[in-house]
């Protein structure tokens, strides 16, 4: 191995070590509402590319507390929804009435990435 292909090797490697730090600072950030939010958008089921699910405002928030019986406020989850896409974990479609959210472009496999630590890390993986 020359010393450019070294070089990448370790590159890589450091890149991972960044990324798996990234996943478990924003694991311990978030908490069971963020990441059930999350879930709503990245985690639908399907295959790609309907593997994720824009939602508007209003439908999101009548499904969180009534299919997800989630006890949150409607100033509450607009909050959240919007630290989340501060984050870049969600994006907001600008000029839309109602508000519609969508999956961030290009960050699916690391949010499913964050959800899936979250789960793993406090015991939570028979609710996957």
């Amino acid at each position: 191995m020359n010393s450019l292909e070294s070089l990448i090797n370790i590159s890589v490697e450091n890149v991972e070590q960044d990324v798996e730090f990234v996943i478990n600072d924003l694991v311990e950030r978030l908490d069971f509402l963020d990441v059930q939010i999350l879930r709503k958008f990245y985690t639908t089921g399907k295959d790609f590319p309907l593997d994720t699910q824009p939602y508007c405002f209003p439908i999101l928030y009548k499904e969180m507390k009534e299919v997800h019986r989630l006890k949150i406020g409607l100033e509450a989850l607009r909050k959240r929804l919007d630290v989340l896409v501060r984050v870049g974990l969600l994006g907001k479609v600008s000029s839309s009435n109602p508000t519609n959210y969508i999956p961030a472009k290009g960050n699916d496999q690391f949010v499913r990435a964050v959800i899936m630590k979250f789960f793993l890390i406090n015991g939570l993986t028979k609710f996957l």
